[in-house]
């Protein structure tokens, strides 16, 4: 089916199960080939597999666990292999729904450790999170359940996609000496976003916050099977985001995302529910976006050896961007 730029419920979920599918597949497999190391973990994986429901999902530790599974095995580490499996296989499913945790709080000092290694990644946006000063991290959570509510109310399509990719809105701070960040997306961390609590941020801010990194999730769930672009990560091009060289990859990203921000800002610009000076900053942030999503798209158009999935998602992201002017806006 072609990719819909518009946030679909039934699409999302869709993705969801696929990713979650597998996930199963692969641990599976891994419990077969394993079987004669560990006698009991093909039993114990479908026991596990059983108990989770059709409207359930496994939380991002899950998958970042697989993933350190699947590297210890093929650097050798059987038992540590092993290890890892045996203990998602104790993890307990949890609900398709959004929710906000924090940071240390929330997660064991394992899960921690290995959300500040995997969000350390220069492609993630955040490079470098630690745990947040929990007062700033109460004040962050409250404004960002205003802008989870803005949402639901005014683009019930995108909460509706939030709840079906994202279960995870993750609190925390930047990393001494790294660089300010609004929030990072990892695709080792499937259904989790991180959020820079010490941001000063208003509810519009977050509301397009999430509107950002909601678009790297959709897209990551759009890959499953294959990447946006043939072209290599050793291909660098320049960047209109980042004002340096990167992966077309992360260049498509910026493209999709900003066309995502421009769709939300101009429904938040629709209405009357922000203030003037408020509505000024949008308009300034509408602007920034619109243009880095026309150069970054243009790279990718003129650089790019699309994929199949790269090609449905450009067209379907031009298609929207080429009718985007039509949502009014009132002054």
């Amino acid at each position: 089916m072609p990719f819909r730029f518009i946030p679909n419920s039934s699409d999302a979920i869709t993705t969801n199960q696929a990713m979650h599918d597998g996930l199963y597949d692969s641990l599976r497999y891994l419990a077969g080939e394993l079987s004669d190391k560990a006698p009991t973990l093909p039993a114990a994986f479908e026991a596990w597999r059983e108990k989770i429901g059709p409207a359930q999902r496994v939380s991002s530790a899950v998958f970042g666990t697989y993933y350190d599974a699947v590297e210890a095995l093929q650097a050798g580490d059987t038992d540590t292999g092993v290890a890892l499996i045996q203990r998602i296989l104790t993890e307990h499913p949890v609900a398709r729904s959004t929710k906000i945790t924090v940071l240390g709080r929330d997660y064991t000092d394992a899960d921690s450790r290995r959300i500040q290694t995997f969000m350390g990644a220069p492609e993630t946006g955040a490079a470098g999170v630690t745990r947040p000063d929990p007062s700033q991290a109460d004040r962050f959570s409250a404004k960002l359940e205003e802008a989870i509510g803005w949402i639901e109310h005014n683009l019930p399509e995108l909460h509706d996609e939030m709840n079906a990719l994202l279960g995870e809105l993750v609190l925390v701070g930047p990393a001494e000496g790294s660089l300010e960040f609004e929030g990072g997306t990892c695709f080792r961390l499937w259904g989790a976003i991180a959020l820079n609590a010490e941001r000063k941020a208003s509810v519009a801010d977050l509301i397009v916050t999430l509107a950002h990194e909601e678009g790297h999730a959709a897209l990551f769930g759009a890959c499953k099977n294959e990447m946006l672009v043939e072209n290599p990560d050793s291909e660098l091009f320049w960047s209109p985001i980042r004002r340096t060289e990167r992966p077309l990859e992360g260049i498509f990203h910026a493209s999709f995302v900003s066309a995502r921000m421009i769709w939300v800002l101009k429904h938040m610009l629709a209405g009357d529910e922000f203030g003037w000076f408020e509505r000024r900053r949008l308009r300034k942030i509408l602007k920034e976006a619109e243009a880095i999503q026309r150069d970054s798209a243009d790279i990718v158009r003129r650089e790019g050896r699309l994929t199949e999935t790269g090609k449905s998602v450009l067209q379907a992201m031009t298609d929207f961007m080429d009718g985007s002017g039509k949502l009014p806006i009132s002054v």
